[in-house]
């Protein structure tokens, strides 16, 4: 391992990433323990060893001056975590090897040279393209992909060298030699090129040979431009060379992949929040800290079970999980249920497997159906939303409510809500990940599938650990003010959410149906359009292919380049649209295509065939300011602009004798900015039920609200949402056609104009340095140590997390409030309206004609009172038979 390059290139690749508790950066570390285990996993290595760069300069700097001069120097929090990375390496037992003089290359390419000299099979991983001059028989180069993702890798033999470079690896350091390598400041031979470098490579095979048949080089000003930079030549040359009799010596005996010591790499896994690696560790080898050690029995009699009820009559807590065929819990076949009522001990009672003896599911109904409905019991579980749904569908409801782990390690900032990765952090108990029982890929098998007594200790050991962290994590809940939110908001919405996913919505299939013929033909035409104006077919879906139609053929102005190419994103192309007539018809093709492909012709499909309806999967732990969010499908994400995106709503339909109707709170995150800011002209604003966004432009451009033009209504909107998510003047300048200059003096005046705006969001600000983290009005967290990060970009990226999540998440409060009141007043008054959907901040219900003027004033009535700010709310209410014609 080329230690300084996999750290560089992984702090690079990946986005930041912090540990909760310190604030400390940790991508690098985090990217290059990924390495390291697809390399153990994948390449399977019997040795391994390591080797870094030191501080010291080496004899490269003293050939020349000028090596590596014009790299910036390394930033504070890339610095800051190559002791980590040698921790874990230490961890791993892999030897460290570094040298006063040297670069990690030259140790590579010594230890390269002494195995393959043995006859050792030799792999080289690196980010340093460098290395590949090292690529021979028995040395290959792991190197990332060109444009893929950090962990996407090529493994380099002779074959793919060449066919990359254009010269054999032997012959690198004659390219670099002639063209130079910016990377490492080596200038080469002023005025040659790659092309013209291979050229001379593939000709003359290396730069002695091609200044001992000078002669013989053509044209003449080339031969002129090598002979009067030879020094410059053979300088760069050797400067590129990695040196290969280093004084190291190959130890086979140290760097033997058996030292690896599972235990320790574990626990540095769990002080690193790393449980998502866990599963990625090599197995056989020693297990780390506390084994799970529940025992479970297994319940697969009459008697047992009536022995088990007994148990749980005279229980005050237990937690239940399920073991099912799918995922998608209105799908999902139950397969068995385990239960716990004190720690270490869990029952499970098989009811699905295809072989084994087990109990009839009707027992199973008829005997626990008490117990699971007695809320004098404490009923626990983890992503309780999917098991209760799934027990229900099979008859065996559970009433709420009902603690959920996954719930409560979310409002505890817990960045990984799953159980096992849970466990392991929070209990340093390491847990059977499924893929144990079920397998992955092709050889994957069902839970079906799976004997009794495996499923058993997997799932009791899941029932008993949902027991260990609740008791975990109440106290800590309640310690940080967070139970309240907890035991009012989110634990009461679940079931609400059950009812949602359950009713789903009717989708109009045969309009999606012609919809999806009429674009098809539009997208024909527009195909057409493009090749025309190109001259030639191409795959206009290729960015490649387009960017070499656009810059190569075509001569439009260049965009900025990106991984070597030039970027054709639709933001890149808008910019082009006047310049050549190619341009339209390919943002229409994109724009259609991507309608097409995303809905109109996937949604059909998705619908359920035992309700004949769309369900969506609402989630409560997927965002940091506590927003739901759609999956499988997201049906938050359906257009509402342009007239196709209007005609994909009106796929979504009422039933006959019903109508949707969309009640949706009015500019809610600016009235709750109002609220928390206290500013007596924003809060006027609403009490008086202006414009506020006219009131706004009225302030800003010292004009009567009357006399306030679209254009000027518009700045001040941008603004207006912008401070929420802390707009600044760049921000502002890129998405209006403000200069930088004018978008400052812009942001002055509107903090001028609502002064305890600004002072609110400084005081935010200030709150999350020195607590780590900001709040919402109902209490729900969201912590922030990134906001003490060294790296400015960082910093102020968490800032404006922290200035927008109290304002954001104190909205996502109040609709959740809202839904859990309108669904308990729908049930106390035996309506039969349903609560369809919640898309940010807007409820959709599918309600009865009889019950439309009722559910017309309740909703919006509700919805405003949820909770009670110093401005305000207000519900706009829309109704009709589909979601886009609504009045």
């Amino acid at each position: 391992f080329d230690g300084n390059a996999v750290i560089h290139r992984a702090f690079h690749a990946l986005p930041p990433l912090t540990l909760k508790k310190t604030g400390e950066m940790i991508n690098a570390v985090y990217g290059f323990a990924q390495m390291l285990l697809k390399v153990i996993n994948e390449l399977e290595p019997t040795h391994y060893a390591i080797a870094f760069d030191r501080a010291a300069p080496t004899f490269r700097h003293e050939m020349f001056a000028e090596y590596k001069a014009q790299r910036p120097q390394t930033p504070e929090d890339l610095t800051s975590q190559f002791a980590r990375v040698r921790d874990l390496v230490e961890t791993f037992g892999m030897p460290v090897l570094e040298l006063d003089s040297y670069e990690a290359d030259d140790i590579l390419g010594t230890l390269a040279r002494q195995a393959r000299e043995q006859g050792i099979e030799t792999i080289i991983v690196t980010g340093d393209a460098d290395a590949m001059q090292l690529v021979a028989p028995g040395v290959k180069v792991l190197y990332p992909k060109p444009r893929g993702s950090f962990s996407d890798t090529i493994l380099y033999d002779e074959e793919k060298v060449t066919e990359r470079y254009g010269v054999k690896p032997e012959q690198i350091t004659d390219l670099k030699g002639l063209k130079g390598d910016p990377s490492d400041n080596i200038p080469g031979v002023k005025g040659i090129g790659e092309k013209t470098a291979q050229k001379l490579i593939s000709q003359f095979g290396s730069i002695e040979q091609i200044y001992q048949r000078l002669d013989e080089v053509t044209p003449e000003k080339l031969r002129e431009n090598l002979k009067s930079n030879e020094a410059d030549a053979r300088r760069s040359k050797k400067l590129a060379t990695i040196v290969t009799d280093t004084p190291v010596t190959l130890d086979l005996e140290q760097s033997k992949f058996s030292h690896f010591d599972r235990e320790r790499v574990a626990q540095l896994f769990r002080e690193m929040d790393f449980a998502s690696l866990l599963g990625r560790l090599p197995e056989g080898t020693p297990q780390p800290g506390k084994p799970a050690s529940t025992t479970t029995e297994i319940i697969d009699s009459q008697a047992a079970l009536d022995s088990l009820v007994a148990q749980l009559a005279r229980t005050k807590r237990l937690t239940f999980d399920t073991e099912t065929t799918s995922v998608d819990c209105l799908k999902a076949k139950l397969v068995g249920i385990s239960l716990a009522l004190e720690s270490g001990k869990a029952y499970y009672l098989p009811v699905g497997h295809k072989e084994g003896k087990q109990l009839p599911l009707a027992a199973v109904v008829e005997r626990l159906k008490d117990v699971l409905q007695n809320t004098a019991i404490a009923r626990v579980a983890h992503n309780s939303k999917y098991d209760m749904t799934v027990l229900g569908r099979h008859s065996l409801n559970v009433k709420g409510p009902v603690d959920d782990t996954m719930l409560m390690a979310h409002l505890l900032g817990e960045k990984t809500l799953n159980l096992k990765a849970l466990v392991f952090g929070r209990l340093g108990i390491e847990m059977t990940p499924i893929s144990d029982l079920i397998g992955t890929g092709a050889k994957q098998r069902s839970m079906a599938e799976v004997p009794i007594k495996e499923t058993a200790d997997y799932a009791g050991a899941d029932a008993d650990m949902t027991l260990k962290l609740a008791e975990v994590f109440e106290p800590e809940l309640k310690m940080q003010g967070l139970w309240k939110l907890y035991s009012e908001v989110e634990l009461p919405l679940v079931p609400v959410l059950m009812k949602m996913e359950m009713a789903g919505i009717k989708l109009d299939t045969a309009r999606l149906g012609d919809l999806s013929r009429g674009l098809a033909e539009q997208v024909k035409k527009l195909e057409k359009e493009v090749y025309e104006a190109a001259g030639h077919e191409f795959n206009i879906n290729s960015p490649q292919q387009l960017s070499g139609v656009l810059f190569g053929e075509l001569k439009l102005p260049p965009t900025r380049r990106r991984q070597g190419a030039y970027t054709t994103g639709a933001p890149e192309l808008e910019a082009l649209a006047g310049v050549h007539p190619i341009i339209r018809p390919i943002l229409d093709y994109r724009q259609l295509t991507k309608l097409k492909s995303t809905y109109i012709d996937v949604l059909p499909g998705l619908i359920n065939p035992e309700t004949g309806r769309l369900h969506t999967s609402f989630n409560q732990t997927k965002t940091a300011t506590g927003r739901l969010s759609s999956s499988d499908p997201n049906l938050q994400n359906i257009p509402i602009r342009g007239e196709l995106g209007m005609e994909v709503r009106r796929a979504f339909v009422a039933p006959p004798g019903s109508h949707l109707l969309s009640a949706d709170y009015s500019q809610i995150d600016l009235r709750v900015l109002a609220h928390l800011s206290g500013d007596e002209g924003l809060m006027a604003a609403f009490h008086n039920d202006e414009d506020i966004h006219a009131a706004t432009a009225s302030r800003l451009f010292g004009v009567e609200t009357g006399k306030v033009t679209p254009d000027m209504r518009r700045l001040a909107k941008t603004v207006n949402f912008g401070v929420i998510y802390g707009m600044s003047e760049y921000g502002l300048e890129q998405a209006t056609e403000l200069s930088r200059e004018e978008a400052g003096k812009f942001i002055s005046a509107y903090f001028e104009k609502y002064p305890e705006v600004k002072h609110f969001l400084e005081e935010t600000k200030k709150h999350a340095r020195e607590k780590g983290y900001v709040q919402t009005l109902l209490g729900r967290r969201r912590y922030l140590p990134e906001v003490k990060a060294s790296n400015r970009l960082v910093r102020e990226a968490a800032e404006r997390m922290a200035i927008n999540m109290p304002v954001q998440g104190t909205s996502a409060d109040i609709i959740k409030v809202a839904m859990i009141n309108l669904d308990r007043e729908v049930t106390k008054r035996g309506l039969k309206s349903r609560m369809l959907l919640q898309v940010h901040d807007e409820l959709v219900f599918e309600v009865p004609e009889d019950e439309l003027k009722t559910m017309s004033h309740l909703a919006p009535e509700i919805m405003a009172g949820a909770v009670l700010l110093g401005v305000p709310l207000k519900v706009d209410v829309k109704a009709g038979r589909n979601w886009a014609e609504m009045e």
